[in-house]
């Protein structure tokens, strides 16, 4: 994969290609060492991380926010962990650099650091170790190890600045150095930098972590290339990444030939609830992918920017869980791809702009909205159904806190409880509560006590909130809320950011309807603290008394003793109409907890009669009512069949999941009842009966304010859902696909 990056950089494309060579007559590798050394290096990539992970005094680390890959010697992701995946590709930049920068000087026991996101980054509090690995003289690979540090200096703890206006107010830059030099510490540097934080021992530590899981893995890669060769190591790695390469490729041909869209929004920028357009326009060719992100709108000033490097990554991890599935995450899966950028976007951010947020904001966006393209192409094809699910990671509900705690220490703490948040649903099954992120595929978060224990906050809840996937034939998974207080302190402060609170950006599939906003609530002057003493337990928001008050998405504030902050997270949406889920799910997702009777009627048509079992004869009878009520509430479709025309299946060209087929004729039909209900032309919705919803319609954790709609599209025929759009007043209806 070649990039090139310098820093203060003019806008360009990224482009990725094999540059590999196959394993030469002096290297050969039979099928049966191949597989003893792929799961080798896995094996030793897994030590590497464990390293890591177990050598990190972090809360952050330990919730899984860090990573380690073994790198073939030009920089290729040979293997990579399955944890915070974004920084995976910027790591192969990194190396890249470091091969022209440091040429002709690069030795054993050499470590190169930076974070700087304008060089190779992601945003400053993600730091990027990688060290040559040596055999007999000569450079056969690399290993790279990253992790989020809690704290690298800024105007608020934790680096996290909702109103910055520039990079320079949000923590230290390290540009791109040795950090260890033939073995021998930088103590300079590492001076430095720990200097610049609140928390230099936490830092410390990190760093100390990142040097030992270098160490451990290459002492692996030793003794595997003492036994086997550094011909055999290199053999195995290209092996991997072509084999990964050739699947891939073979998947895209696959698939069909267009270009498919989707647009969605970024809400608030740190200093108003401004929004920003983040489009993705992806063609696909023959057995490549372009990710084209130039119509994107401007860098904002405020956090939440994302660097080019950044949205590398974040297409990186869109690749790796979808195309991934079932082939090995290496370099191979962006090989057929390319990235073009427009200049000085909200994905293209370039000096000064801020870009704290750059991990988790438009960066977030971006890969849903690479995501819902890939899941629109492989909706054409049959034998992709195993694949298909909607965009898994909407937002990241950041919670961050400091100051000096109950010890008159400094202290900084994120809460990494957020990835707590539902897995999408597929087409063949719900969304996993409170499954994580795809962003973090292992990821977790921290048992409550090593936050209590470390810091002076204390959770009053943490918990999975019924009916906050978005619902479908397939529900999204559910996800958790939480609410800390400070205690044994007069005050801490808070940084909270955070998108997704005026609008929904996980939508659903085929359609199924959008997931949960998130958000921020708090109760200032609360008195969970007495009801504690007095024996009564902290329930809700409601019971603990205090005032309530919705924050931002992005804010920072001082929390004073007494005051509690409650987090709701974002949650994916559904697949298929609600109204075609199964009686028995539903009656099982009451029972559990899962989904509220009320929200089982007004949503999903389901009416339970006496007991824990629903009344059949009532639910299809309020099911045909919601469907009526839908058509009598939908807009003509421009070209609507006066009668409606049932199409026979010799007469479709091609079918788009479950909800819309094309007859050879270009007619559209609806797949449930196989109806004609209107003409395909450039896009179909522009032909089918359009209504738009109410947020409490669709879920009871829904909200949208004025500046959007949902645009609901039906069947005309059997009112049946096609697709939920989340749509900006006054712009166009979604594209979903052009065909070739």
């Amino acid at each position: 994969m070649d990039v090139t990056v310098k820093a203060n950089h003019p806008p360009f494309n990224l482009k990725t290609s094999n540059n590999r060579k196959e394993p030469g007559p002096s290297d050969p590798i039979d099928p049966i060492t191949f597989e003893v050394l792929r799961h080798r290096l896995w094996s030793i990539n897994e030590e590497g991380s464990s390293t890591l992970m177990h050598a990190s005094g972090s809360p952050v680390v330990h919730g899984s926010d860090y990573n380690f890959s073994i790198y073939t010697a030009n920089g290729d992701i040979a293997v990579c962990g399955t944890f915070y995946m974004i920084p995976m590709f910027t790591m192969t930049v990194q190396i890249q650099l470091v091969l022209e920068k440091f040429k002709g000087d690069i030795h054993p026991g050499d470590v190169f650091i930076t974070n700087d996101p304008f060089v190779c980054g992601v945003h400053q509090n993600d730091c990027l170790f990688v060290a040559p690995f040596f055999f007999k003289g000569e450079l056969v690979g690399w290993t790279g190890a990253q992790a989020h540090v809690i704290d690298i200096g800024g105007a608020a703890p934790g680096g996290w600045v909702p109103d910055a206006t520039s990079c320079y107010e949000e923590g230290l830059r390290i540009p791109l150095q040795r950090m260890v030099d033939k073995g021998v510490l930088n103590q300079g540097m590492w001076d430095v930098i720990l200097y610049n934080s609140r928390i230099p021992f936490f830092l410390g530590s990190d760093f100390s972590a990142f040097l030992s899981a270098h160490r451990v893995a290459q002492a692996r890669l030793m003794e595997l290339c003492e036994q086997y060769g550094a011909g055999a190591f290199t053999a195995a790695a290209h092996q991997l990444i072509n084999d990964t390469e050739a699947k891939t490729r073979a998947m895209l041909k696959e698939l069909p030939d267009g270009v498919f869209t989707h647009v969605s929004y970024f809400d608030h920028d740190g200093h108003a609830n401004n929004l920003y357009k983040i489009s993705c326009v992806m063609t696909k060719e023959a057995d490549t992918l372009t990710f084209d992100f130039s119509d994107t709108d401007p860098t904002i000033i405020g956090m939440g920017n994302a660097t080019m490097t950044g949205t590398l990554g974040a297409v990186g991890t869109v690749m790796m869980g979808s195309f991934g599935q079932e082939i090995g995450w290496n370099a191979g899966l962006m090989a057929p791809v390319t990235i073009i950028h427009g200049k000085k976007t909200v994905l293209s951010a370039e000096l000064p702009a801020p870009i704290s947020a750059g991990s988790v904001a438009a960066n977030f966006i971006a890969a849903a909205c690479a995501s819902v393209c890939v899941g629109n192409m492989m909706a054409f094809n049959p034998a992709f159904d195993d694949y298909l699910c909607g965009p898994p990671d909407g937002s990241w509900l950041l919670t961050m806190f400091g100051g000096v705690n109950q010890y008159e220490e400094p202290f900084a703490i994120m809460f990494m409880d957020s990835l707590g948040w539902g897995g999408p649903a597929h087409s063949w099954r719900d969304g996993v509560d409170s499954g994580g992120s795809l962003v973090i595929g292992s990821g977790g978060f921290n048992d409550v006590e090593l936050h209590e224990k470390t810091s002076p906050i204390i959770y009053l809840w943490r918990r999975e909130v019924p009916d906050s996937g978005g619902a479908g034939r397939y529900r999204g998974g559910n996800g958790i809320e939480y609410a800390t207080a400070g205690y044994d302190v007069p005050e801490v402060q808070g940084s909270f950011c955070s998108h997704g609170v005026s609008l929904p950006d996980l939508v659903g599939i085929q359609g199924g309807y959008p997931g949960n906003v998130c958000g921020y609530t708090i109760a200032r002057g609360s008195s969970w603290l007495e009801d504690m003493k007095a024996g009564k337990p902290a329930l809700d928001m409601v019971s603990i008394g205090g005032e309530l008050e919705d924050l931002p998405a992005k804010s920072t504030f001082i929390m004073k003793s007494g005051d509690v902050v409650n987090n709701v997270v974002q949650n994916p949406g559904g697949y298929g109409d609600p109204l075609t889920r199964p009686y028995d799910m539903i009656e099982r997702d009451v029972r559990d907890g899962r989904c509220k009777a009320d929200i089982a009627r007004s949503v999903y048509g389901a009416v339970f009669g006496e007991g824990d079992k629903i009344d059949v004869a009532a639910s299809d009878a309020l099911r045909a009512e919601i469907r009526a009520t839908r058509k009598a509430t939908a807009s003509k479709g421009r070209d609507q069949f006066a009668t409606p025309k049932k199409a026979e299946a010799g007469d479709l060209q091609l079918k788009w999941g479950e909800s819309i087929g094309v007859t050879k004729a270009g007619a559209v039909c609806c797949l449930h009842c196989s109806t004609e209900i209107g003409t395909l032309k450039t896009n179909w919705r522009e032909s089918v009966p359009l209504r738009n919803p109410k947020s409490d319609e669709l879920g009871p954790l829904l909200k949208l304010d004025d500046r959007f709609v949902y645009d609901q599209f039906i069947c005309s025929e059997c009112g049946t859902s096609l697709a939920v759009d989340v749509r900006r007043v006054g712009d166009g209806l979604t594209v979903d696909f052009a065909l070739d």
